[in-house]
């Protein structure tokens, strides 16, 4: 049961991370060349989505890594 807890604490932080990340990553884009619209606002929230989506899917795939790596250990035992 310590073990179920301890990843999902594991897991929670690297989504958090990861969309910190990509977060930032976003920031550098130049997003009002392709946003022409007048509603800043909505523009945030567009990158604040696609920086959920992208640190997401980030996050999720190094956590499967990692846990893929901890399964093939155990063959080795």
């Amino acid at each position: 049961m310590i073990n179920i807890g301890t990843n999902a604490i594991i897991t929670l932080i690297s989504h958090v991370i990861f969309i910190w990340l990509s977060f930032n990553l976003l920031q550098v884009v130049d997003w009002k060349k392709i946003y022409n619209k007048t509603n800043p606002k909505m523009l945030q929230l567009l990158v604040a989505f696609i920086a959920i989506a992208l640190g997401y899917t980030v996050s999720s795939f190094f956590m499967s890594i990692f846990s893929l790596s901890q399964n093939i250990a155990l063959l080795f035992k």
